[in-house]
C-alpha cells in the first residue's frame, strides 16, 4: 500500500460524477412544494408571497435588525420588540393596508427589501418602497415614491407595539411563532408618544425585566435581571404627514385607526397627501445610537444606508450560467457580517445570537476576506485559554446524573489550555462544549491564509498548550484515538462514553500535522508533533478504517465488547476528510458510503424543473433524537466541501445547488443561510453562523478550488465549475477568478490579492489531450497527476505573480468513462469494457474481487462473497494522461427476494430476482410449499402466491434451492396470520429476575469509563443534554390482561404466559450494565419450529443500525439459530415506536406487534403506524415488542441464551412460546 501512503497529502480536483445518485420518486412527506422567488440579477424576487417577517435586514453589527418580509409591514427588534410600522393607502373614500394591496412584487436585494405595489386605488399607478437598516444607528430608514398616479391619495401611516419583551427564539423563523411582529393590543399597553409636528418619540419597555446592560430583555427568571430603563424611538416622518394617537383595537383599515379614539393600547397613525414623482423618507431609530435626525438629513442617511449595504453585498461577486448561483454572493457577504460583533463572530445572528469561540461560523472571516476580523476573534480568545490549574481531577457530574463532566474551572477538562466561552478573557466559566477544538481548526487554517508569521508567534503557546490539552483529556490511555466532548454542530446526544472517535481523532491529526509545520516555521523541533500525528493515522486506519465498508467507523467503544460502530455520521466523512487522513481511494469510497447508506431527500417544487435536486439527513440512526439526524445547511456544505475533495466536483454541485434551493428560494426567508432545513423541521433559524462559514468554505474552495497555504508560499486554484459552464466569474478581497471557454480552449485569468504574495499551483480536469498551455502567453510544461481518482487531472505550476492569464488548448478524445453502475452475483464475473484508454492495473481496497484479469481495454474478475455496494479502482492510460477510474457495483445473492407489498407490509407473496448472468431454475420451499421457478438472466419471475395455511404469523422462511444444489434462504413476514396448531407456553419464572417497570427507576452507574467523557445519564435513558429525561413504565395494562390465568393472547391465536399479579417479577433482564448479567440461558427440549418471543428493553441513538443483542437458540447437536437484536429492525425502544417518514428515517421490515403495557392494548403494525408514528412521540406507560423466529423442526433443542452485546441498553425476555409439531 505504499501508492496509497504516497497518495495521502496529492491534491483532488475536478473528478466527473461517474455514478449519479438514485432519488425516490415520491415528494417528501408528500407535500408539493413550490418555488416561492426567483433570481433576476442580484435579487431574490416574489410576486404576491404571503410571509411577513421573514427576511432580516441588519445594519450596525449589533442585535437590532429590521424585519421585512414579502408584503410591506416591518418589525423592529432592539432587541425586544421595537415596534410594528405599518402603510397603508387611501383614495375615494377606501383605504387599505398595503399588506392587502392587489400585486405586491418584493425583491430582496441583498441588504435591502424593495417593493412594487399597485392597486386598482392607485389608479394605474404603483407605489415603491426600498427599505433598510440603518447603516450607523439603530433604525429603520425607507423610501418611498409614488409613480403614474392621476388621483388623489393618502399615504397612510401606523406605528407601534413596542412592547420591549424579548421572544423565545429572539423572533426567529420557525422557532417562535409567525405573528410575533404583528401590531397587537397587548404589546402596545404603556407605549408613551410625544408628536412634534410630522416627528415623534415613542417611551417603552418600562418594567420590563432586562440583563445587566438593561438592553438584551430576558425572559427567564434564572437569569440576572434589573428592571429595565425605559427605551426611546425617535421617528422621523415626511413633512405634512399628519400624526394622531389612534387605538391598536382598530387596525380593520388604514381609515379605521386614523380616526380612532386612543383607548388602553395607543398606536401611531398618519397620514400623508402624496405628490406623484416625489420622494418621501421614513426613519425610526434608536436615540442612544445616533442623535435626533432632521427630514432634510433622511435622504443622507438612506444613502449612508445604502452605500453600507453595498459595499456588504458587492463583497463576494458571482456570475455563471446560473441565475440561481448569481445571487449567493450578496446574500453571503449581508449574512456573514450579520454574525460579526466586536470582537468575535457569533453562534447566529438571530436565534442564538451569542459568543462560543468555535463551531464553523468563524471560517467565513477568511474564507471572504476578513482577515482582520479573523485576526481579532483568534486574538480575543486566545486571552480567553486557562493556563492554570497545569491538570484537575475527573470528577462526573452527580447533578447531570453522571453524563457529563462537572462543569467548573480546575476539574478535568476545565485546566489549563481549556478555551472558555466569553472573549477577552471575561469572566471564565465552564462550558459544556469542546470548542478548542474547531477554534484551533480555524485559526490553524488563519495561518494558511494570511502567512502571518508574527501573528503565528503570538498564538503558537495557545496551540501547544491545546494540543496538551486535548492529549491529556480525550486520548488518556495514548492509544492515538481521541473521545469527542460536543465538539461539532452535532453535539447534542453525541455522548461517545471514552471511545475512540473518528472526528475528534481527524481534527487532532491535522492540528499535530500543521503543529509539526509550525514548529518548523518557528526552529523548532517538529518531531514530536510529526510522531503524535502519525500515531493517530495510524489508529484511525488500523482500529477504525473498515475495508470491507470503505470508511471510517463512527467510533470504538472504550468498554464492554469494545464494538466498532459501523454506519457513521457524514461527519466522519467530511472531517475526517478535511483533516487529511485519507488517501484519495478512502476519500472516494467514503463519499460514496454517503450515496449508498445515507438517506437522500428529493428537493422537488412546482415551478423548479426536476434535475435530480436532493438533500441529505446527517445520519440513518433511530430512534430520532435532536442533533443525531437532522437535514442542516451547515452539515450539507461541509459535505458538499467533502464531495469537492474528493475530486467528485459534478455531484457536489448538483447538492450545493439543490441546498441553495431549498434554503434560499423555496423556503420562507429570500437569500437565507438556513439552520435546520424544510425537510428535517419544517425551516427554522435564518444567517445562521454555522451555515454561513461552511457555506464560505464549499463556495471558495469548493466549487472555485481557492486553496492558500501561505505558510509554504503557495496556494491552489482546483476549479470545481459544473462541466457544462463555460463560463464563470469570482472574485473576494483575496482573489478574482474569471474562466472561459471557447471551443477547446479553456482560459482562467486570476489575479491574487492575498495578504502576501503567493507561487500558484494550478490543477485541472483534463477536457481531452494537452495540446498547448501557456501562462501570461508565455509556453509552460504542464505535468499529469497520475494518482488522480475520477478523471485525469493536469497540473501547472508559476512563480509568484499578481495576474495570471492560463490558457490550455485541448485535443483528441474526451477521457475515457465508466459504463453505468452493474449489480453481479456473488460468485459471478465481472466484466467491464473501457473503450478508449488503456488498462494498467486494478486496485480492489475491499477485497471484493478474486481472479483479476486485464487485457488493453477490458477487466474481467470472480466476485467474492461480499454483499453491498463496492468500488474498485482502475488505472487508465490514455494518451498522455493516466488516473485512477472508479469501478462502482452492487454485489448480491444469485437470488433477492422482493415481497409483492414491499418489504415494510405484511405479504403473503413474493417475486425473485435472478442477479445471475444465465437463467436459472430454482425451487423455493416456504414451510412445505415447493414451486419449482424458472426466472431469465437479469429478470425477476412472475408473483409467488403462498398458499393459505402455508404461512405461519410473522417470520416465514424462504429456501431457494439454486441449480448447483447450494442453498440460499431469506424471509418474508406476515403478522396477519392467524396461527393454529399446538403451541407451548416456556414457564420462565424461574428465570425473571426482575420487574419491566424497573428499567428506568435503576441507577446505572458501572461499568462507567474513568475519563471526561458525555455518557448516558444514570438511569438508563436519555441523553447529556437531557440528562433528567425518564419514562415511567407502567405494566398494570399486561398484568390486568393477564389475569388470573397469566395468559395473554394475540388476535394472531398465539399465547404468551406472563404473570397476571403485581408482585411478581415478569422479565429477564441482560445487559453490560453490572446491574444484570451479560447473558441468561434457558433450558429447552423436544421440537419446535417456531419461536415467538415477548421483550421490552431500551437502545438509543448512539446504538443504531448495529447488533443490540441476540437470542440464540442451542440446539442438541451443537448447532445454533440466532435472532439477531438490531436497533432498529428487530430491537426496540421500551418507550417509543420509531419513527418511520420513508427518508430519513426508513424501517427496513415490517413494524412487529406492540403491546402496550399500562394499557393492554396490542397494536398491529398498521395501527401502530397510524397513531405512534410520531418523530417526538412516546408511548404512555411503555410499550413490549412480539419478535419471533423459525427454527429447524428436525432438530432438538436444548437452551435459549439471551445476551446482550453493545453497551448502554438493556435488554429483556418476557416471554416464550413454541410451535410444536
Amino acid at each position: 500500500m505504499t501508492l496509497c501512503i504516497l497518495l495521502r497529502c496529492l491534491s483532488v480536483v475536478n473528478g466527473q460524477e461517474l455514478y449519479p445518485i438514485k432519488l425516490s420518486d415520491s415528494f417528501w412527506h408528500n407535500e408539493q412544494r413550490e418555488l416561492r422567488y426567483h433570481p433576476e440579477g442580484s435579487d431574490f424576487v416574489i410576486t404576491n408571497g404571503n410571509r411577513l417577517f421573514t427576511r432580516a435586514l441588519y445594519g450596525t453589527n449589533t442585535a437590532f435588525r429590521v424585519e421585512t418580509g414579502d408584503k410591506p409591514e416591518f418589525g423592529l427588534y432592539m432587541p425586544g420588540m421595537g415596534g410594528n410600522l405599518k402603510l397603508g393607502i387611501a383614495a375615494g373614500g377606501q383605504s387599505k393596508w398595503l399588506t392587502n394591496a392587489q400585486t405586491i412584487v418584493a425583491r430582496y436585494r441583498p441588504g435591502a427589501m424593495i417593493y412594487t405595489v399597485t392597486d386598482p386605488l392607485l389608479g394605474n399607478g404603483s407605489l415603491n418602497i426600498y427599505v433598510l437598516a440603518m447603516g450607523n444607528a439603530e433604525g429603520i430608514v425607507l423610501r418611498a415614491r409614488f409613480e403614474g398616479t392621476t388621483r388623489p391619495v393618502n399615504l397612510m401611516f401606523a406605528f407601534g407595539g413596542a412592547s420591549g419583551k424579548k421572544f423565545s427564539r429572539d423572533g426567529d423563523m420557525g422557532a417562535d411563532p409567525p405573528d410575533v411582529f404583528d401590531l397587537k393590543p397587548a404589546y402596545c399597553t404603556g407605549n408613551m408618544y410625544t408628536i412634534d409636528g410630522s416627528n415623534f418619540t415613542l417611551r417603552y419597555g418600562a418594567g420590563v425585566q432586562a440583563g445587566q446592560d438593561g438592553r438584551y430583555f430576558v425572559e427567564d427568571a434564572k437569569q440576572t435581571s434589573k428592571v429595565s430603563k425605559v427605551q426611546m424611538l425617535l421617528g422621523v416622518l415626511p413633512a405634512g404627514m399628519v400624526l394622531k394617537i389612534g387605538d391598536a383595537g382598530k387596525l380593520g383599515s388604514p381609515s379605521e385607526l386614523y380616526n380612532s379614539v386612543p383607548d388602553k393600547a395607543p398606536v401611531l397613525g398618519g397620514a400623508l397627501k402624496i405628490i406623484d414623482n416625489n420622494d418621501y423618507y421614513f426613519a425610526i431609530h434608536n436615540p442612544a445610537t445616533k442623535p435626533a435626525m432632521a427630514y432634510s438629513d433622511l435622504p443622507k442617511a438612506f444613502e449612508l444606508a445604502e452605500t453600507a449595504r453595498l459595499k456588504l453585498a458587492s463583497r463576494i461577486k458571482i456570475k455563471t450560467p446560473d441565475p440561481y448561483i448569481n445571487t449567493v454572493g450578496g446574500a453571503l457577504g449581508i449574512a456573514a457580517d450579520a454574525i460579526w460583533e466586536s470582537p468575535t463572530f457569533l453562534h447566529g445572528s438571530i436565534g442564538w445570537r451569542m459568543r462560543l469561540n468555535g463551531w464553523r461560523g468563524p471560517y467565513a472571516g477568511d474564507e471572504l476576506g476578513w482577515h482582520d476580523r479573523a485576526k481579532t476573534h483568534f486574538e480575543a480568545y486566545a486571552k480567553s485559554q486557562l493556563t492554570e490549574p497545569a491538570t484537575g481531577p475527573v470528577v462526573a457530574d452527580s447533578a447531570t446524573h453522571l453524563a457529563r463532566s462537572l462543569e467548573k474551572i480546575g476539574v478535568g477538562m476545565f485546566t489549563s489550555g481549556y478555551i472558555t466561552r466569553n472573549p477577552n478573557g471575561e469572566k471564565p466559566s465552564a462550558h459544556h462544549y469542546d470548542m478548542n477544538m474547531p477554534y484551533i481548526d480555524e485559526l490553524l487554517r488563519h495561518y494558511n491564509w494570511t502567512g502571518d508569521v508574527d501573528f503565528l508567534k503570538q498564538t503558537w503557546p495557545v496551540v501547544k498548550r491545546h494540543l496538551a490539552w486535548e492529549t491529556r483529556n480525550f486520548d488518556p490511555d495514548r492509544d492515538g484515538l481521541y473521545d469527542a466532548y460536543a465538539a461539532i454542530w452535532a453535539s447534542d446526544a453525541l455522548q461517545y462514553s471514552g471511545g475512540g472517535v473518528a472526528h475528534s481523532s481527524a481534527y487532532n491529526y491535522y492540528a499535530f500535522k500543521q503543529a509539526a509545520e509550525i514548529a518548523s516555521v518557528l526552529d523548532e523541533d517538529p518531531k514530536p508533533y510529526r510522531a503524535e500525528a502519525e500515531k493517530i493515522l495510524t489508529a484511525m486506519n488500523k482500529v477504525l478504517w473498515m475495508q470491507d465498508k470503505g470508511v471510517f467507523a463512527e467510533f470504538k467503544d472504550a468498554l464492554g465488547n469494545r464494538l466498532l460502530h459501523t454506519q457513521p455520521g457524514i461527519w466522519t466523512i467530511y472531517h475526517s476528510m478535511d483533516s487529511e487522513t485519507m488517501n484519495l481511494f478512502q476519500a472516494y469510497q467514503s463519499v460514496r458510503y454517503i450515496d449508498n447508506e445515507i438517506p437522500h431527500i428529493p428537493v422537488r417544487a412546482k415551478g423548479l424543473d426536476d434535475k435530480g435536486y436532493y438533500t441529505i439527513s446527517t445520519t440513518n440512526w433511530m430512534p430520532y433524537t435532536w442533533s443525531l439526524n437532522d437535514v442542516a445547511l451547515g452539515e450539507s456544505m461541509h459535505a458538499i466541501l467533502a464531495n469537492y475533495q474528493a475530486g467528485r466536483t459534478d455531484e457536489a454541485f448538483k447538492l450545493f445547488k439543490s441546498e441553495i434551493l431549498a434554503s434560499m428560494y423555496l423556503g420562507g426567508s429570500p437569500g437565507n443561510f438556513v439552520q435546520i432545513s424544510y425537510y428535517s423541521d419544517r425551516e427554522r433559524y435564518r444567517d445562521f453562523a454555522d451555515g454561513i462559514g461552511m457555506f464560505s468554505r464549499a463556495l471558495v474552495e469548493g466549487l472555485f478550488g481557492v486553496v492558500p497555504d501561505a505558510l509554504h508560499n503557495s496556494f491552489t486554484i482546483r476549479p470545481g465549475l459544473p462541466g457544462e459552464w463555460n463560463y464563470a466569474s469570482f472574485s473576494t478581497p483575496d482573489i478574482s477568478f474569471d474562466f472561459k471557454r471557447n471551443g477547446w480552449v479553456d482560459t482562467y485569468t486570476l489575479v491574487q490579492s492575498f495578504p502576501k504574495r503567493l507561487n500558484l499551483k494550478f490543477e485541472t480536469l483534463a477536457q481531452g489531450q494537452p495540446k498547448n498551455a501557456t501562462v501570461n502567453g508565455k509556453p509552460v510544461v504542464w505535468k499529469n497527476l497520475p494518482q488522480a481518482v475520477g478523471k485525469p487531472v493536469i497540473e501547472i505550476d508559476a512563480p509568484a505573480a499578481e495576474k495570471y492569464v492560463i490558457m490550455i488548448e485541448w485535443q483528441g478524445e474526451k477521457p475515457a468513462l465508466p459504463s453505468a453502475e452493474k449489480t453481479y452475483a456473488i460468485g459471478g464475473v465481472l466484466n467491464e469494457n473501457i473503450k478508449g484508454a488503456t488498462v494498467i492495473s486494478v486496485y480492489d481496497p475491499q477485497q471484493v474481487l478474486s481472479n483479476v484479469k486485464t487485457t488493453k481495454g477490458t477487466v474481467t474478475a470472480k466476485i467474492n462473497n461480499s454483499e453491498g455496494e463496492h468500488t474498485a479502482f482502475v488505472q487508465l492510460s490514455q494518451g498522455a494522461l493516466n488516473w485512477w477510474m472508479p469501478l462502482c457495483f452492487k454485489v448480491e445473492e444469485p437470488m433477492t427476494i422482493i415481497p409483492a407489498n414491499g418489504p415494510k407490509e405484511n405479504n403473503d407473496a413474493f417475486r425473485l430476482r435472478n442477479n445471475t448472468d444465465a437463467e436459472l431454475q430454482v425451487t423455493v420451499d416456504v414451510n412445505g410449499f415447493t414451486p419449482t421457478v424458472n426466472i431469465p438472466q437479469g429478470k425477476t419471475s412472475d408473483l409467488i402466491i403462498i398458499p393459505k395455511g402455508k404461512l405461519v404469523t410473522g417470520t416465514n422462511a424462504v429456501n431457494i434451492t439454486l441449480p448447483d444444489g447450494k442453498t440460499e434462504t431469506g424471509a418474508i413476514a406476515d403478522w396477519d396470520v392467524t396461527t393454529h396448531g399446538k403451541l407451548e407456553n416456556i414457564d420462565l419464572s424461574a428465570f425473571f429476575n426482575d420487574k419491566v417497570t424497573q428499567i428506568f427507576k435503576n441507577r446505572y452507574l458501572s461499568p462507567r469509563p474513568q475519563a471526561t467523557t458525555l455518557q448516558l445519564p444514570w438511569q438508563g435513558v436519555g441523553e447529556w443534554t437531557g440528562y433528567n429525561e425518564t419514562h415511567v413504565i407502567d405494566d398494570s395494562g399486561l398484568r390486568k390482561l393477564a389475569g388470573d390465568k397469566n395468559v395473554i393472547t394475540l388476535p394472531q391465536g398465539i399465547t404468551f404466559a406472563t404473570p397476571g399479579t403485581t408482585t411478581a417479577n415478569n422479565i429477564m433482564f441482560t445487559s453490560q450494565w453490572d446491574n444484570y448479567p451479560h447473558e441468561k440461558s434457558i433450558p429447552l427440549q423436544d421440537k419446535a419450529s417456531h419461536a415467538w418471543f415477548l421483550m421490552a428493553g431500551s437502545t438509543n441513538p448512539m446504538q443504531s443500525q448495529m447488533e443490540n443483542g441476540a437470542l440464540v437458540v442451542n440446539y442438541t447437536d451443537g448447532t445454533r439459530d440466532i435472532l439477531q437484536l438490531r436497533n432498529p429492525e428487530t430491537w426496540w425502544p421500551i418507550e417509543k415506536d420509531y419513527y418511520d417518514d420513508g427518508f430519513a428515517f426508513s424501517l427496513k421490515q415490517v413494524r412487529p406487534i406492540r403491546i402496550h403495557l399500562k394499557t393492554g392494548e396490542i397494536f398491529s403494525a398498521e395501527q401502530s403506524k397510524a397513531r405512534f408514528n410520531g418523530k417526538i412521540q412516546y408511548i404512555d406507560g411503555g410499550a413490549a415488542t412480539v419478535l419471533d423466529m423459525p427454527l429447524n423442526p428436525s432438530k432438538t433443542l436444548k437452551s435459549i441464551t439471551l445476551k446482550t452485546i453493545a453497551n448502554d441498553v438493556v435488554i429483556g425476555l418476557m416471554s416464550i412460546t413454541l410451535a410444536r409439531e
